[in-house]
Order: structure tokens, then sequence, then C-alpha cells
């Protein structure tokens, strides 16, 4: 029983951070969601409150000025209620229906103007693609395209994969994760939140791109920890922790284990990682250093905001 499990506390020897623009965002962010309609009934507006999705962007993002810092909460509370609709209008189970959405969504992003026909939520991108472009040059819009465009096909594969009754193998899911999970959309918005363009030669090195990886883990995997009560409810079978126990055939307690040992041993590397940059070109670069950091604070805040938030309450 669900009940009876007992949840590890996650290893992240990361420091707490909160932006002190916390209060502002809250309110921006409640003032946005109503501006675009995206909430209808006052059941989902108060699970929206509960949820405190600002605090997430808050905590990820603890030094961002509040114009950037607003973008990127917006954006992820886009997320959270494209996710969230899509689960009330079935395209959960429906991979042919949320292409048509994404598509839609994609083509908004790419410059198209939204017309009267356009639901709630792609006149609510075309708000955010018109903020982004003001501040970012289109080399930077267009690899922010192509991860929201990853992001899409992934929770496509998802939805295949319910409409089919398929359990994804662990060696899949693993890989499909980082996307699915829609976080490689607030890596790039690091740059965002900065004021700062990484060049290809840094965006590719080695260090980076698997720093990059392990915090696209780590954050993923814990959220497969923390949302099991829920997904476990709901059936999903896109949780690391039920994945463990369906191939494996162990109990939910070791397959928790198995997952929280997995991002210890993450943590540990990145730590290791980020020492090796002493002997790297990169080391000495003040943007990469507050790249690090954001990651830093990504891996904490998103454990932090866990706690405050009642996202992933089985209630809800």
């Amino acid at each position: 029983m669900i009940q009876d499990l007992i949840f590890p506390t996650i290893y992240c020897p990361f420091p707490s951070a909160i932006n002190s623009h916390v209060d502002a965002l809250q309110q921006h962010t409640l003032d946005w969601v109503q501006q675009f309609k995206l909430i209808s009934n006052d059941i989902d507006w108060h699970h929206l409150k509960k949820s405190q999705f600002h605090r997430l962007a808050a905590r990820a993002y603890p030094n961002t000025s509040l114009d950037r810092l607003a973008i990127i909460a917006d954006w992820n509370i886009w997320l959270f209620i494209l996710d969230d609709q899509c689960d009330e209008w079935g395209f959960g189970k429906h991979p042919e229906q949320l292409a048509i959405l994404h598509n839609r969504c994609l083509e908004i992003l790419s410059g198209a103007m939204p017309n009267i026909e356009d639901v709630a939520l792609v006149h609510a991108i075309y708000n955010i693609r018109t903020r982004i472009e003001k501040l970012m040059p289109l080399s930077w819009v267009i690899r922010f395209i192509q991860s929201v465009a990853e992001y899409f096909e992934a929770i496509k594969w998802e939805a295949e994969n319910r409409q089919k009754d398929i359990w994804p193998d662990v060696e899949t899911y693993i890989r499909m994760r980082p996307y699915t999970g829609g976080l490689l959309t607030d890596i790039d918005l690091i740059e965002l939140s900065e004021s700062i363009f990484f060049p290809l030669v840094i965006r590719k090195h080695p260090c980076i791109c698997e720093l990059i990886e392990i915090t696209n883990n780590v954050v993923c995997w814990s959220n497969d920890i923390i949302s099991l009560p829920k997904e476990n409810k709901h059936h999903d079978r896109h949780n690391l922790v039920l994945i463990f126990r369906h191939y494996q055939a162990i109990n939910l307690q070791t397959a928790i284990e198995q997952v929280n040992q997995m991002i210890e041993n993450a943590v540990y590397r990145f730590i290791e990682l980020e020492q090796s940059l002493s002997h790297s070109e990169t080391k000495n670069n003040e943007d990469v250093s507050r790249l690090i950091g954001i990651m830093r604070s990504w891996m904490r805040g998103n454990l932090d905001w866990s706690l405050e938030s009642e996202r992933y309450n089985v209630s809800c």
C-alpha cells in the first residue's frame, strides 16, 4: 500500500534560495492566467493557487529580474495547464488530437498569428512568444522552439503508449524522460534569465552537456518519486519507480530506493564534473558559472517547491 511506503530524503546538498520578487510574481501569474482565461472553473482555480507554480520559478531562478522571471513562470504554468487540460480533454490517450494542438502551438511560436478559433492556450503561447522575441536573438528562439517541439513529440509518445496499453522499457524511458519533463526548455531559458547567450563551442562542451543531462535526470527522477502516489492512483505507467517494479518484479519500496540511489549517484557525478572544470577552458567563464549555479538551483528548488506545493497531492 502506498501509505505504508517510506519516502527517502532525496540527496541534494545545494543551498536553498528564492527570488526576492516571489510575491510580485505570484500576483503576476494569477493575473496572466486570468487574462488569457486559461482556467475555467473554481475547482481548477483552487488547484492552481495550491500548486504555487510561481514558487518553482522563483526557486529555480533566484537572481532573475522580475520581467524575465515572469516570462519563465508563465511558460511553466502554461506547460502545467497544458498537461492538465490534455488530461481533461482526453488527449492523453489520443496522440492524433494532441498532435493537432502541438502543431498549432509550434506554428504560433514560429511566427504565425492566432485567430478567433484558437483555444486559450494558443493565445497565451503567442503572448509568451512576443515577449521572448524582444529579448533574445533569433538563433536562440529557433533553439527554444526545437526544445519545445521535442517536448511535444515526447508527450505524444506517452499518449501513444497509453493508447496501445504499453509499458515503456527501462532504457527507453530513461532516454525519453528528459524530454517528457520539458526541462530542456527551462535549461534554454537560463540564457534569457541571465541576459546571456552561449556560443556553440560552450553549449556543446562535453562537461556542459553532461551537467545539463544530469540536472534533467535529477529533477525528473526526483519527480518520479514525489509524484508516485498520484501517478499510481491514476494508473499512469510513465514513472521510473513503477517501471522498475513492473520489469524487475520488485516491491515499490525497493523500486523507490533504487531510483533514489540513482539520484544520489547523479548528484555526486554533477559535483565531480563541476570540479573538473578547473582543468577546462570554461572554468573562468563567468556566464558558465551562472549556468551551473541555476542548474544547482533547479535541483534544489524543485525539491523545496514540492514541499510547498499541492501539485502532487493524491486528492488533487
